[in-house]
């Protein structure tokens, strides 16, 4: 562990609250994976000295430490002063991954970080993974595939390529599903659903393709479902041990996906969730 840190790798934000411990946590997993340095910080509005607030850094280098032991892996930190949407963005553009706890903790200065988050996810430069209070993990659960959102948009052809190489590193499978939004049900036209089916099938092959040949060690499962985005990648997402998703979709997903689709995923999908943002 170091007293410095290098902002090149994956960095993760400390705010002491159960999920931004267990950002921490799944953070030194993906530092490992990607074989990068790991930045804990923790970002306060002011520099004034304060031993609670100390604490919350040393609390999470201690629990970086501690999941990284016997590995090689830098573990750096670091207590930044200044608007914790702006310095985290800040460090994005340097940084392969950003990671946060999806909730504060209870105190002013935690309760910021539900804005915090929303706002890193706006403005990144990086992806951006939101994880949740520690899940159950077993060995079913590590077996679960990357499910990712592909939707034909440039962000969701970015989506897949992190998911394939997540998957990669964890020996699993992907899945990947198309949602053909404004059709399905008991009044479908079924000339319209047959185009709807032909269109996403064109889209999942031309994102999926160079994929496959790039990672041949990796099984992907293809979905096309009907309707209401967000609740199809709801109801994946309980089956899935990580959930990838473009910052931007075209169509019905266009310039919302930060929005409500976005905002329910992360908010409502137990696995960490990560957003794809431009590098």
């Amino acid at each position: 562990m170091s007293d410095g840190f290098c902002s090149a790798g994956v960095v993760v934000g400390a705010d002491g609250s159960p999920s931004g411990m267990a950002a921490v946590r799944w953070a030194v997993a993906e530092a490992r994976m990607r074989r990068v340095p790991l930045a804990v910080v923790h970002v306060a509005a002011d520099d004034a000295a304060d031993a609670a607030l100390d604490g919350i850094l040393s609390d999470a280098v201690s629990a970086a430490s501690a999941e990284a032991a016997g590995e090689e892996i830098e573990v750096g930190s670091a207590r930044l002063a200044g608007d914790p949407v702006s310095t985290l963005t800040d460090l994005s553009q340097t940084a392969a991954m950003v990671v946060l706890g999806r909730h504060g903790g209870s105190t002013r200065m935690h309760r910021l970080l539900g804005s915090v988050s929303t706002g890193v996810l706006h403005h990144a430069r990086c992806p951006v993974a939101v994880v949740h209070a520690d899940p159950t993990v077993s060995a079913s659960t590590r077996r679960r595939p990357v499910l990712v959102g592909v939707d034909g948009s440039r962000h969701s052809v970015q989506a897949a390529e992190i998911a394939f190489e997540e998957a990669a590193w964890r020996g699993v499978d992907v899945v990947a599903m198309y949602v053909c939004d404004g059709v399905g049900g008991p009044s479908a036209n079924r000339a319209e659903v047959a185009a709807k089916q032909e269109e996403a099938e064109y889209q999942l092959d031309t994102a999926l393709t160079p994929l496959c040949e790039r990672h041949p060690g990796v099984a992907v499962h293809r979905l096309i479902r009907f309707e209401s985005p967000a609740r199809q990648l709801l109801i994946q997402g309980e089956r899935a041990q990580l959930v990838v998703v473009g910052s931007h979709g075209r169509g019905a997903l266009a310039g919302v996906l930060l929005g409500s689709v976005s905002t329910a995923v992360v908010r409502d999908v137990r696995a960490p969730v990560i957003v794809a943002r431009r590098t």
